[in-house]
């Protein structure tokens, strides 16, 4: 079976350096096990990493429909980085 790889963390506004990176502690890791459809909402978190072993459409926001407009899809094997707003879902489908 297929999985998207969703990592979630927060940015370290309080270092000087450009560009910001996000904190490793911060990290929280889950995993969303394609064709099923799955969704996780941010806590706080300001950045999210997708790794897809599998070719997926995803949508972050409120209310991401993955059938909608504001969709992107995720190639296999190639992460992703996003920054993502407080309360933010990121949902996913299998690619047809």
């Amino acid at each position: 079976m297929a999985t998207l790889i969703v990592t979630l963390s927060r940015i370290d506004a309080t270092r000087d350096y450009d560009p910001p990176v996000a904190k490793g502690s911060g990290c929280r890791t889950e995993t969303i096990t394609l064709p099923n459809t799955g969704s996780l909402t941010a806590d706080g978190e300001t950045i999210v990493e997708l790794l897809a072993d599998a070719d997926c459409w995803v949508a972050v926001g409120a209310s991401p429909d993955v059938d909608g407009v504001d969709v992107r899809k995720i190639k296999a094997d190639i992460p992703y980085t996003f920054g993502i707003a407080d309360g933010e879902k990121v949902k996913v489908k299998a690619a047809s």
